[in-house]
């Protein structure tokens, strides 16, 4: 009986702590009217080089300008890609069955402005697929894997984009 009068209080003292702390949620409009879907709608993103960029790139433009890209961007985005595969999981007779897929994108989001680097880094992505008999059948596994690296990269790239921005 104690223990259920004591969750309360303990979720009280945790919430005030958490907001002592500094914390705010990242999309969060209230209190300082910053809006951090319209500052991501500003920020151009350069081209990355070959399919596998041009996939990251297309996901990453439609997470940050849904509502289409800024005539007039405040903010550059550029991102090189490296891409490297493993084979995993072999057979008896030395052949692989799975292959890890690794994306690692370096990124740099600068302030037109006055050049002012907002944030850079690296973030990167795994993912597996299978190799089977059948080339077709794993050359489609392996765009499958790469399409879904790509798209997972760019949600990581958004999120940098939108921690950037808001710490400024």
């Amino acid at each position: 009986m104690k223990m259920r009068a004591i969750l309360p209080v303990l979720a009280l003292v945790a919430l005030t702590t958490l907001s002592a702390c500094g914390f705010r949620p990242l999309y969060a409009t209230g209190g300082d009217n910053y809006n951090t879907a319209a500052n991501m709608a500003l920020v151009k993103v350069a081209l990355i080089n070959d399919r596998v960029g041009q996939v990251t790139r297309n996901a990453l433009v439609e997470t940050l300008t849904p509502r289409g890209q800024s005539k007039t961007p405040l903010y550059d985005l550029t991102v090189t890609l490296s891409e490297s595969t493993s084979e995993q999981g072999f057979t008896k007779d030395n052949e692989a069955t799975i292959a890890d897929y690794l994306i690692t994108a370096t990124y740099e989001l600068t302030r037109r402005q006055d050049s002012k680097v907002l944030r850079k880094g690296n973030v990167r992505t795994r993912t597996s697929y299978n190799i089977v008999d059948s080339d077709f059948a794993t050359i489609e596994a392996e765009s499958a894997a790469q399409a879904d690296a790509a798209r997972t990269l760019a949600n990581q790239l958004a999120n940098q984009v939108a921690i950037g921005l808001r710490s400024q």
